[in-house]
């Protein structure tokens, strides 16, 4: 176990006939039905043909205004670093923004939503701080989560349609705790798409929940993220890999803590996708 400190279709063949009415051989070149085949599942993966894969944009907040009343999150820095050399090594430029007030989040994440994406594949957003159900703090207060996620819908940012957005956020989303329960061990033409369309949230904990963060090794959820793209982003499809990181999540981790109520706590991501394709960080 890990700990934490604190609360803190087929293809139908026919004979070819010819003008002296004999019956020949179909003509197919070998394996062209593994060819069709192979050409139908891709059209459902996301496309990874352009110059970039993609940014990825960090907020990690850390410090904040003694007048919200929130404390220093000690271990953020430990999961924004691995966040950087996990997705610079898929291919991502990745950019930190570290003790964003909220103005500055959304002049940010504005910033982004307003930048020609043309050349992108994708796009990750990685939001690291404290939070609740619906909502994430700024250094000096919070907004919530929909108008920053919001930025990036079809209809205001046309160059990332019909490509997926990937949001990871740490943060809490209320102040119930999980004291676990014991169990047994065993593209061609013009589509219209809705708005809110190819994204995905991945969210550390589920509603309601608080979010665990070790101080020294990071939370719980961005370790395992970032442990399991490392393994499995070359080869498995995004929610394969975020099916292991739930895994690993629920499975290895429990608080150790001495406050009343909080110790051997347990923690349990959640995923929303309203992505259309599979994606894989690789061809």
């Amino acid at each position: 176990m890990m700990s934490a400190n604190g609360p803190v279709a087929g293809v139908d063949c026919t004979d070819a006939r010819r003008g002296d009415g004999q019956e020949q051989p179909d003509e197919s070149s070998p394996g062209s039905m593994d060819v069709d085949a192979q050409a139908q599942a891709h059209s459902f993966r996301y496309s990874l043909k352009f110059p970039c894969i993609g940014q990825c944009i960090v907020i990690n907040n850390k410090n904040f205004d003694r007048q919200t009343g929130m404390n220093q999150r000690n271990g953020t820095d430990v999961d924004a670093a691995n966040v950087m050399k996990v997705f610079a090594k898929l291919g991502y430029k990745v950019k930190v923004y570290n003790d964003q007030t909220v103005a500055q989040l959304k002049q940010v994440l504005m910033g982004v939503s307003k930048e020609d994406h043309s050349s992108f594949a994708s796009l990750v957003c990685v939001l690291l701080s404290h939070g609740d159900d619906g909502i994430f703090f700024g250094t000096d207060g919070s907004i919530e989560l929909k108008h920053l996620t919001s930025l990036f819908r079809g209809d205001r940012c046309k160059s990332l349609v019909g490509k997926p957005k990937l949001f990871f956020i740490q943060a809490c989303r209320g102040t119930e705790l999980d004291a676990g329960i014991e169990t047994d061990s065993m593209d061609d033409g013009t589509t219209k798409i809705p708005v809110e369309a190819d994204f995905m949230y991945a969210y550390s904990t589920a509603p309601g929940y608080y979010s665990w963060r070790n101080t020294m090794t990071g939370s719980w959820f961005i370790h395992s993220l970032c442990e399991m793209i490392t393994k499995y982003g070359k080869e498995l499809e995004l929610h394969h890999i975020m099916t292991r990181v739930n895994h690993k999540v629920a499975v290895e981790f429990e608080s150790v803590s001495n406050a009343p109520g909080f110790d051997a706590r347990k923690q349990i991501p959640c995923i929303v996708s309203m992505l259309t394709k599979e994606m894989y960080f690789c061809p």
